[in-house]
């Protein structure tokens, strides 16, 4: 349900609609923009959001979708189901145009779904068929130019060979009579035979009318000139009008006979004809997309509101005319709150905000895309319901106010928990004191019902309902207080002030009634606004050194991560060496002895002395035990760590625990002590540290300058400004490649767990490119494409390691 019948019309939809309407080829398309309607159907949605979504890809990226002669002949094609009736030459060639682009649109279609590609368009097309013998018979009747061919039948070819020879018997004597008038000088000398009626005739001045025998068709404007038949010629121009006659009637029975035949098609190439016109309104839709940058959001099957970057279409358009940027609109309701109040000053914003969420919710259910960011969560609504406006009416007896309550008392009767209200400057139009009672009480009502709803008002009641109801928040147009001048942006937690005096001051208004109205609110109400100020700016520097204190805290943390990384490489490589170094001693210790054995046996062969043998087995085994001790590397002394019992104090050096890492004691507290490494300093426990008698060596320059301020704000700019979703439709492979590689290697630096890649869909070439990269990345733990809801294989979901 929509509430109130010209809701279209207050959020500016109608002007929407128009703009769609004007990239249509077709009335028929237009005829089908004028249907587009709300639906609470998720499924609607999503099909609807899909094929709009498929055709920008296609005016993107296929220049050669057909797009012309969508012509509609919807009514010519109704008027032949009547028996008795046939189709005009024009209207045949119309339908042969017409034919030949659905031919076009299904096998464009049916070519993309080989590749899997525009699912849902393809679908479209499914169940639609065109007659390619249809098409045939028509081209066999009419020629290029639209005109029935002469071999249409054997009577027409006859018949325009006869008239073909009387045109040129004609024309031959007129010729004659002309040349022979110019020469007795009773036509101009520039005069040419022309037509008047079906007739050949010449023009003669009105004064030598009489002069020329023959029969008056017409005259000039002026009367000047009259137009004659020569007498000569009248049995063989009626000769040739009969042929004329003989003509028309034998193309109505060739258009008759055809019609007959077409009249059992007629059912399937009038749903093939919807069909154009619904790819000519869904292509508009997607041209209108393109126009305001929208997009498809995501889609969640639960009625919330989580967009970013959200921009008002038609302010966009405005601003771009005038080279001017809309400020973005980032607003979230339905997930921690159910109502969002929106204060602050006059011509801030407020009612701006409230339309770009009317307008766009209500564009989302009709199925277009909209102008947001496309990690934007657009859930879907079952009724939307507007008190935005004057409504005051003489007719029906209605004040402002009274038209307020009239729409509020609608929104109360009706509402669930799947209904979105809208209502601007609630409680305004009476007496402030009672207007905000009122109001109060009906969010305090409808917050029961877990609707959910945007409200702008200036009642500072209301504002200080969220202090007390889990169901409600507070949200401010931002102003800037020392240019007076509003930023446009929307604040959600903080209430926003009117600025009331600030604003009259800046445009001159008079200072002594100022100072008297100011006198009369009191300096208690004005301190107090002034306090709250402050202290809405106290906070948004809390929040700021926070984001800084956090971004600092996981760059320690990941410092320390990559430490202990890099000690256990160690390890693990001066393992592998020494476990090498063995193998390699043994390997020549064990040759050694096959060739002194063999030296032994060689001798015992040739009996030589026991003394003798008895002193080479004694050598071999010295060289043997000398091998081994040279080959057997010497133990490092690990750092000398006194016992757990030791206690820790401050400047002490400790160790900590499975890692190389020294570092030096600067606080203490109970347990929790702090660690300083160079200039990093990191929070821990007693229980993970031992005490050491080493000091930490000289910082190599790498580490100087891990630890130097510009790698600090750099890995901080890195964590403010990074998006959990890059970006690289459009790019070129190189670009692409480049960008995918960097944003990797920053998701790995920050931490990030997982990632989307939003390449498209088009033709997989950026997919396939993004595929490959991640499969060589061994920190890449897996990748997926995402949920045909959030995007299918547009968008890659990437989990790291």
């Amino acid at each position: 349900m929509i509430y109130p019948k010209n809701f279209e019309e207050k959020i500016d939809f109608d002007q929407i609609r128009l703009l769609i309407k004007e990239n249509c080829l077709s009335a028929m398309g237009q005829q089908k923009v004028n249907a587009i309607v709300f639906s609470p159907d998720l499924n609607e949605i999503v099909r609807l959001q899909e094929e709009t979504e498929e055709f920008r890809q296609i005016l993107l990226f296929e220049p050669a979708f057909p797009a012309q002669d969508y012509i509609d002949l919807t009514q010519e094609l109704t008027r032949l189901q009547l028996e008795g009736t046939f189709i005009e030459t024009e209207s045949l060639n119309d339908l042969k145009a017409v034919l030949k682009t659905i031919q076009a649109c299904l096998l464009f279609f049916r070519i993309h779904a080989k590749e899997d590609k525009f699912p849902f368009l393809c679908a479209l097309s499914s169940g639609i068929s065109i007659d390619n013998q249809l098409i045939e018979q028509i081209e066999y009747l009419v020629d290029e130019k639209g005109r029935i061919r002469d071999n249409a039948s054997p009577d027409l070819q006859t018949i325009r060979q006869k008239m073909h020879r009387l045109e040129i018997d004609i024309q031959k004597q007129m010729r004659k009579i002309i040349h022979q008038a110019k020469k007795d000088n009773i036509v101009e000398s520039t005069a040419e035979v022309s037509v008047r009626d079906g007739r050949l005739v010449i023009p003669v001045p009105a004064a030598f009318k009489r002069k020329l025998k023959g029969l008056i068709h017409d005259e000039s404007a002026t009367g000047l000139t009259v137009f004659i038949e020569p007498q000569e010629i009248f049995e063989t121009n009626n000769a040739l009008r009969d042929l004329y006659l003989l003509e028309k009637r034998e193309i109505v029975r060739i258009l008759t006979a055809f019609t007959n035949d077409l009249r059992p098609q007629i059912p399937s190439i009038l749903a093939a004809s919807d069909y154009l016109a619904t790819i000519d309104c869904i292509r508009a839709k997607a041209k209108f997309a393109l126009l305001i940058q929208a997009v498809k959001p995501l889609i969640v099957d639960k009625p919330i509101i989580q967009w970013k970057k959200a921009k008002h279409p038609l302010l966009y358009l405005n601003f771009r005319k005038e080279k001017k940027e809309v400020v973005p609109l980032d607003i979230e309701i339905g997930n921690n709150y159910s109502i969002l109040i929106v204060t602050g000053p006059n011509a801030g914003g407020k009612s701006v905000c409230l339309k770009t969420v009317g307008l766009l919710q209500y564009m989302f259910q009709c199925g277009l895309l909209v102008p947001v960011s496309e990690l934007s969560e657009f859930g879907v609504f079952n009724q939307i319901y507007l008190d935005m406006g004057d409504e005051q009416s003489i007719e029906n007896d209605l004040s402002t106010y009274s038209s307020h309550l009239k729409n509020m008392q609608a929104i109360v009767q009706a509402l669930n928990h799947q209904a979105l209200f809208l209502m601007d400057e609630l409680g305004s139009g009476t007496d402030p004191q009672y207007g905000g009672a009122i109001a109060e009480s009906f969010l305090e009502y409808v917050s029961k019902t877990n609707a959910k709803g945007l409200v702008t008002t200036h009642f500072g009641n209301l504002k200080a309902l969220a202090a007390h109801n889990d169901k409600i928040e507070n949200a401010a147009m931002l102003f800037d207080e020392e240019a007076m001048n509003p930023l446009f942006v929307l604040k959600i937690g903080k209430w926003g002030s009117s600025f009331t005096f600030e604003i009259a001051r800046k445009i001159g208004f008079s200072k002594s009634i100022l100072d008297h109205a100011m006198a009369k609110i009191g300096t208690h109400q004005i301190n107090y606004e002034k306090l709250l100020q402050k202290t809405e700016r106290q906070q948004i520097e809390l929040d700021n050194k926070l984001r800084m204190l956090q971004a600092v805290d996981a760059q320690l943390k990941e410092l320390i991560d990559k430490q202990k990384e890099t000690d256990d490489a160690f390890k693990q490589q001066k393992y592998e060496l020494l476990k090498k170094a063995k193998l390699e001693a043994k390997a020549i210790v064990d040759n050694a002895n096959k060739i002194i054995e063999n030296a032994v046996r060689n001798i015992r062969e040739s009996k030589a002395d026991k003394e003798v043998v008895k002193q080479i087995k004694e050598e071999v085994k010295q060289f043997k035990e000398k091998n081994e001790k040279i080959l057997t590397p010497k133990p490092h002394p690990a750092p000398k760590l006194e016992t757990p019992s030791s206690k820790i104090q401050i400047n002490d050096y400790v160790i900590i625990n499975d890692t190389n890492t020294i570092g030096q004691v600067s606080a203490l507290d109970g347990e929790d002590i702090i660690v300083s490494f160079n200039s990093i300093q990191f929070k821990t426990t007693c229980d993970k540290v031992s005490k050491t008698h080493n000091k930490p060596k000289a910082v190599k320059s790498q580490t100087v300058q891990l630890s130097d301020n510009s790698i600090h704000n750099e890995i901080n700019e890195k964590a403010q400004h990074f998006s959990l979703q890059l970006d690289i439709r459009g790019m070129r492979v190189d670009e692409a490649t480049q960008a995918l590689e960097s944003y990797i290697d920053d998701a790995l630096l920050l931490r990030i767990h997982e990632v989307r890649i939003l390449h498209g869909k088009g033709n997989g070439i950026l997919r396939s490119i993004t595929r490959d990269i991640l499969a060589k990345n061994k920190d890449i733990a897996s990748f997926h494409d995402e949920r045909l809801e959030l995007g299918g294989y547009g968008i890659t979901v990437v989990k790291l390691k």
